[in-house]
């Protein structure tokens, strides 16, 4: 039989917190209480008759221990002075929870929140429902809004639906701020610590494709990408519809959707505050983009292995001096690939022209960066030029080719699927 840990809040009468005392048979209680005159905290174990209750006001019982036969090495007791505030209450029973999962690791962990002040009871349930634990609430026989009949309580588990919904609106954060795989991770544990509803079901595994889906994406994995998020193309209309541009899967393709991929996932980088990421996926936008148009030209270039020969007479001396001394091919790089679009009279690469001396010192800023040439740490300002050159550089090319590449936002928000 696994070990029953519970947590319970302690206020007014003592019945319900005998009654879950008794229905869970715990190894180990932590009680939550108030100090003070007034307060819960003598209810739990002091000697004397401390619990009042019953059919009159007269009639008081032994203390909550004494009634339950805990024994001293049985159960712990929180305590604080101020009953009415929540940041206090939540923050010590957020370290009750933990303690009690470090102490007592692979149990049935339950919290009860039926006793103590509406504070108490609140911070009881959201640190509960934070860390994953049974909610359990006594009910019982009314005949007032105040409490319950004594003697007419029976333990309720609170559904485990609300603990999932909890969860999985920590889920849609994460993945509204680009943690793919961790929100993946969270949708699939509440599938795993509880059975819910076959509806709730239904819409945590489309959740899980998600994020898995855009997981796929976000590491350039377009193929897999496509194979996951296919089943829920529906939810995703504008991202698909880009996606299938992206593999040269729809014929409204441009050819240039993956350099424009590229800047959506440094704006996602930037948003995580990763801005020498975010900057590096800039240069490599930038770059594509060049070799995009230079295989598009006819006759095609290779920019990673340059024919002299396709190239006007006037030019080939130019670049001949550029042969690799191992493998003896010509390989440009980011600016040459612009220069010599600049040199064939290519729309790009006059589109360059205008904004060349700026890309040049955005690129010497980019150089700085650890994940380049230097070590400065780039900061967000640093990733706002470099993008607004990038834009301007790509918007002005695409209206001289002629062309419109319709990307979507940043990706798809969880909060617009799960309501």
């Amino acid at each position: 039989m696994s070990t029953v840990i519970l947590v319970v809040t302690v206020g007014g009468s003592c019945q319900p917190i005998v009654t879950a005392i008794t229905s869970y048979q715990p190894n180990h209680v932590y009680f939550i209480a108030s100090e003070g005159t007034h307060g819960s905290r003598a209810t739990v174990d002091a000697p004397g008759v401390p619990c009042k209750g019953g059919h009159t006001s007269a009639d008081v019982f032994p203390s909550i221990v004494m009634q339950t036969g805990l024994k001293q090495s049985q159960y712990s007791i929180q305590s604080a002075s101020d009953p009415d505030s929540l940041t206090d209450w939540y923050r010590a029973i957020q370290g009750v929870l933990r303690k009690a999962a470090d102490t007592y690791p692979n149990s049935r962990y339950v919290a009860d929140y039926t006793g103590g002040t509406k504070t108490m009871s609140v911070a009881l349930a959201m640190a509960a429902l934070e860390a994953g634990w049974e909610l359990s609430l006594i009910k019982g026989a009314r005949k007032d809004l105040v409490k319950v009949v004594d003697g007419t309580e029976a333990v309720s588990l609170v559904s485990r639906e609300v603990q999932a919904q909890q969860r999985m609106k920590e889920a849609c954060r994460l993945f509204n701020d680009y943690h793919y795989r961790a929100s993946e991770s969270l949708l699939g544990n509440i599938l795993q610590t509880g059975a819910v509803s076959t509806n709730l079901e239904t819409k945590l595994r489309e959740l899980i494709g998600l994020a898995r889906g855009f997981d796929a994406w976000d590491r350039f994995d377009h193929k897999h990408a496509i194979t996951i998020l296919t089943p829920h193309q529906s939810r995703v209309v504008p991202n698909y519809i880009f996606l299938k541009q992206i593999l040269g899967l729809d014929k409204r393709a441009t050819g240039y959707e993956r350099a424009f991929d590229l800047l959506s996932n440094a704006e996602r980088r930037a948003h995580q505050g990763r801005y020498d990421d975010a900057v590096a996926r800039l240069y490599r936008a930038c770059e594509m983009f060049a070799q995009i148009r230079l295989q598009q030209r006819t006759p095609a270039l290779n920019p990673s292995n340059l024919d002299l020969t396709l190239l006007p007479e006037t030019l080939r001396e130019r670049y001949d001096y550029l042969h690799d001394a191992k493998d003896g091919k010509i390989k440009l790089g980011l600016l040459q690939n612009y220069e010599l679009l600049a040199a064939l009279g290519d729309s790009v690469g006059i589109a360059y022209q205008t904004v060349a001396k700026n890309l040049r010192n955005g690129l010497s800023t980019r150089n700085n960066s650890i994940l380049a040439h230097g070590n400065q740490p780039l900061t967000r300002t640093d990733y706002q030029e470099f993008t607004s050159l990038i834009v301007s550089l790509f918007e002005s090319a695409c209206t001289s080719l002629q062309i419109a590449v319709t990307v979507p936002p940043p990706f798809l928000k969880l909060d617009q699927t799960i309501t």
